[in-house]
C-alpha cells in the first residue's frame, strides 16, 4: 500500500536524474513499474495525455527509465533515457508504504 502518491507534476519537465534529487530531498521515494501498474490499474483516469510519469524506482543500472504514458489512446509502458527532460512526463513517488 503506497500513501500520499505523487505523479510527479512539480517534475515534467526534468530529468529524471534531476526529478531523483528533489523527491529525495522531500524524503519520499520514486514509484517501481509494479506499483505504477498498480496505480493505474486502480485509477485509470490518473494516466492522462500528455501528464504521464516515470518510474524512477525500477532503474537498473542504465541510461533507461521506465515510463507510462498514453499513445494512440491506450497506455504505455516503454523507457525513456535518464538525462532528456519532456514537457509531458514527471517522476512518480510516494511518501511511504506498507506491505
Amino acid at each position: 500500500m503506497l500513501f500520499d502518491l505523487d505523479r510527479g507534476a512539480q517534475t515534467r519537465n526534468v530529468t529524471p536524474e534531476q526529478a531523483m534529487v528533489t523527491i529525495t530531498e522531500q524524503d519520499r521515494t520514486p514509484l517501481t513499474i509494479g506499483e505504477g501498474i498498480a496505480f493505474i490499474t486502480h485509477y485509470p483516469d490518473s494516466l492522462r495525455k500528455n501528464n504521464c510519469f516515470s518510474l524512477v524506482g525500477s532503474r537498473c543500472g542504465d541510461r533507461r527509465v521506465p515510463a507510462l504514458w498514453i499513445s494512440k489512446g491506450a497506455p504505455k509502458l516503454g523507457w525513456c533515457w535518464a538525462g532528456n527532460p519532456h514537457t509531458w512526463l514527471g517522476s512518480a513517488s510516494c511518501a511511504g508504504r506498507a506491505g
